[in-house]
């Protein structure tokens, strides 16, 4: 597996993760993603915040299953958010540790892993070439979020992310479609596990 050191390890919440054509004329809108990823794939995400130290993150997505691993020094920390289950599994490897806890689907993380909004529109910008391959440039402008998204053109994915701001830059690299291993989304069973889940009730 490729995994690239970043150096420094600057955990990056799922929302900024979320944490992702033809030819159209300037300016005009559209109210569909101009590309067609699928929900399966593995890419290689690139993050790099104010031009500091790039974060560099493995990134799987399978149907309702999404698994994230970061290089932290020696420590390869892994983050495996089962929508279907309800549960977020944070694994420290080094420690054989599994940190469970609830997921609470709020809509915002509907696209697990890929850039867009839900009823967002798209903006075509122009077209540019992104290490050396050529690119739409679309603005997505949604209730949410805005930003700028470079959409590879043979291959229709997501290459390069940006907010409006500029502040914080995603690359994409290595993109392979379809289906993940299974067990790339369970917590190892030989691990201890410890339940950071808050009881249901009054809080």
């Amino acid at each position: 597996m490729d995994r690239r050191s970043p150096g420094v390890f600057v955990r990056v919440p799922f929302g900024a993760l979320l944490f992702l054509f033809g030819t159209l004329p300037a300016w005009c809108e559209q109210a569909r993603e101009p590309y067609t990823l699928g929900n399966q794939f593995s890419v290689i995400q690139t993050t790099q915040v104010d031009g500091g130290m790039a974060i560099v993150q493995h990134l799987y997505r399978d149907g309702d299953k999404l698994r994230l691993e970061s290089q932290e020094g020696p420590e390869t920390p892994i983050i495996i958010l089962r929508k279907d289950q309800k549960k977020v599994y944070t694994i420290l490897p080094a420690r054989k540790l599994v940190l469970e806890s609830s997921y609470r689907d709020t809509g915002s993380a509907a696209n697990l892993g890929l850039p867009g909004e839900a009823g967002a529109s798209w903006v075509f910008q122009g077209k540019e070439t992104i290490r050396g391959r050529a690119c739409a440039k679309y603005r997505m402008k949604g209730n949410q979020k805005s930003a700028y998204i470079w959409v590879e053109e043979a291959g229709k994915f997501p290459l390069r992310m940006a907010p409006v701001d500029g502040r914080t830059v995603v690359d994409w690299d290595q993109y392979q479609a379809g289906p993940q291993p299974t067990d790339l989304f369970e917590p190892p069973a030989d691990y201890q596990k410890i339940s950071m889940s808050l009881p249901d009730g009054p809080r």
